[in-house]
């Protein structure tokens, strides 16, 4: 692992900086690399936010953070977890190369990868979804060649078979994989894999680190927290229940204010280490709020409106997700930004922050947000775009290639949102998507046509547009 971590002359010789990097001088980064901490959350949608204006949860770390650092109003993932997943690690738009549910391609070049040849020590821990259920094939785990060289998952490919099943082991009495290491949970979950990526920082505190935080709370089942009444005793035999794909819906606001608390402990775990200054720090989300089984009957205050998940569909609610950067002294703090960004864009942000190469026959879509953050800029991308309309109950999403013509292209402005089967709405008057525009104005026409335009050169073309 070592010798992996030191062999940096490959990229670092070929060194890659985008057009839009080049505003930013040496001056704006600080002296050493920084250390990456990237927590990704499952199925939070903006709405449960409280520094978005969500006003139903309890999240003061994540507001807190927040205030710290940059927050984007609009950055666009994709409407399920793998497909925005495999956007984050590879820098490409999904339907380059995500053709099957829970599945990367172990020859795609990803940021762990160009991290750990850069010297970066490697770590993952919680949601992976991206090793597939029964394909094993190697000696070494998907998490691993792809670029993770320390790991702790629910759900790598070395999971045992009622893994798939029985999501209710995410949580309490699963099986686990740790660097290779099959073990039964003697713990909450999300706490297991929140102090294992603790013990990571502090065993590479000394060096730069790619720390990735995958949270599995928030996403069905909702089962008790440990600090609840009901919940179980981790050292007694559960009950199938327990097990089991149900949760109960009263249970969220709880999960919520937990999910935010494992935040809260890694940022302190940072201040602790005393490296806080010198780590840039992502937090995302795969996409919005879930809206079935349970999760029906979830409501939020959002801005004044009460609103349901829109996890599943490429409304705003169900891909534009929270996106907030902190990295103190280079990153302006208590900022808000209209940028458009979306997930291809993190790839080359980190690389960029870290002075790593990026690899020049990547085929990234993504740009380094530096400069916005940096407030260096106003503006990033013109348009941004995503895919989707998945039915969880149908096999769309898990054979995207064999339904593509099911699914849906969306692309948008800063004020247009174009889907493919002709739906166009202005945003800043219909947020919520409630009445497609029926009759072009001059102006609707015009937007039309330009957004069409871009959608289909985005898909006939494997260049980068912007």
């Amino acid at each position: 692992m070592a010798t992996q971590r030191n062999n940096m002359s490959g990229w670092l010789n070929g060194w890659v900086v985008f057009g839009l990097c080049l505003t930013i001088s040496t001056s704006t980064f600080a002296a050493d690399r920084p250390n990456v901490l990237l927590i990704l959350a499952d199925d939070v949608g903006r709405e449960l936010l409280g520094c978005y204006g969500g006003r139903s949860y309890s999240t003061p770390n994540i507001d807190a953070l927040a205030k710290s650092g940059t927050r984007f109003e609009t950055c666009y993932a994709t409407p399920m977890c793998s497909p925005s997943r495999v956007e984050l690690l590879t820098g490409r738009y999904s339907f380059r190369n995500y053709t099957e549910w829970a599945h990367l391609n172990p020859s795609l070049t990803t940021i762990a990868h160009v991290m750990r040849d850069s010297g970066y020590a490697t770590g993952f821990a919680g949601k992976w979804q991206l090793g597939g259920w029964t394909r094993v094939g190697s000696s070494k785990p998907l998490i691993v060649r792809s670029g993770f060289e320390e790991y702790l998952s629910y759900d790598a490919d070395r999971m045992l078979t009622d893994s798939r099943n029985r999501k209710g082991n995410r949580f309490w009495g699963g099986t686990v994989d740790q660097d290779g290491a099959a073990s039964k949970l003697k713990a909450y979950g999300p706490d297991v894999y929140s102090d294992y990526l603790v013990e990571f920082m502090r065993r590479h505190r000394d060096e730069p680190f790619f720390a990735f935080y995958a949270m599995t709370t928030m996403h069905r089942p909702f089962h008790p927290t440990p600090d609840h009444a009901d919940a179980p005793d981790p050292g007694e035999a559960l009950p199938s229940a327990w097990l089991g794909a149900r949760g109960k819906p009263e249970n969220f606001a709880s999960i919520m204010a937990y999910s935010d608390s494992m935040v809260g402990k890694l940022l302190d775990e940072l201040k602790a280490l005393d490296i806080e200054d010198n780590t840039l720090v992502i937090f995302a989300s795969d996409n919005g709020t879930d809206n079935k089984v349970e999760a029906k009957t979830i409501r939020s205050r959002f801005q004044g409106v009460t609103v349901t998940g829109g996890k599943y569909f490429p409304t705003e609610m169900g891909v534009s997700v929270p996106l907030i950067v902190r990295w103190p002294g280079q990153v302006q703090a208590g900022a808000v930004t209209d940028a458009l960004v979306d997930f291809t864009d993190l790839f080359p942000t980190i690389c960029t922050a870290a002075k790593v190469a990026i690899p020049p026959d990547g085929g990234i879509d993504g740009l380094s947000m530096l400069p916005v953050l940096a407030g260096k800029r106003r503006h990033h991308k013109r348009i941004i775009y995503t895919w989707g309309n998945f039915d969880q109950d149908s096999a769309k999403y898990k054979e995207p290639v064999k339904y593509r013509r099911d699914l849906l292209d969306v692309v948008r402005d800063s004020r247009w949102k174009l889907y493919s089967d002709g739906r166009l709405f202005d945003l800043t008057t219909d947020y919520f998507e409630k009445s497609p525009i029926r009759f072009d104005s001059k102006d609707d026409a015009e937007a039309r046509k330009r957004l069409a335009s871009f959608r289909d050169d985005l898909r006939s073309s494997g260049k980068r547009l912007w």
